[in-house]
């Protein structure tokens, strides 16, 4: 069996046209390389599990105004006089601005709480002696692949 065979079955510390073959996936250079993707994949994680309450709320709105669409659509071609068009066309806008207004609230609100969260952090953070500073839970909580990189 030749060195490129050998290093292809798992031989550690083998190496092909002289770059290193890491032994599975545990090695320190394989961390060093995977850190970037694991830190975006729990970003997204913890973004998209702290905004699914809120599109959820944002969906539901959606579907109703689309269903105030329908309606007003349908009234509207049932409608014989301007007079009711008009007031069914204000009707469908006052909806609409309602559910603007209350998208609005809730954008704001959340971006309320997430400030709050961030200060909370911050001050714990200053509290325990550690300067406050942006850093994954991958890193603090699992000793993962940020852990590795800082030691």
């Amino acid at each position: 069996m030749d060195k490129r065979t050998q290093a292809a079955a798992g031989g550690a510390g083998r190496d092909i046209a002289g770059f290193p073959v890491f032994n599975g996936f545990n090695g320190q250079a394989m961390r060093l390389a995977v850190w970037p993707v694991e830190l975006w994949l729990q970003w997204q994680a913890d973004m998209l599990k702290a905004v699914a309450p809120a599109m959820a709320d944002w969906v539901t709105r959606r579907r109703e105004g689309t269903e105030a669409a329908l309606h007003a659509l349908e009234r509207l071609c049932a409608c014989e006089d301007v007079a009711d068009a008009s007031k069914i066309q204000a009707e469908w806008i006052e909806g609409e601005t309602k559910r603007l207004e209350t998208d609005m609230r809730a954008l704001t609100d959340a971006a309320v709480v997430r400030r709050r969260e961030a200060a909370r952090a911050g001050a714990r953070e200053q509290r325990a002696g550690q300067p406050a500073q942006r850093t994954t839970r991958v890193g603090r909580s699992r000793g993962g692949i940020a852990s590795t990189i800082s030691s």
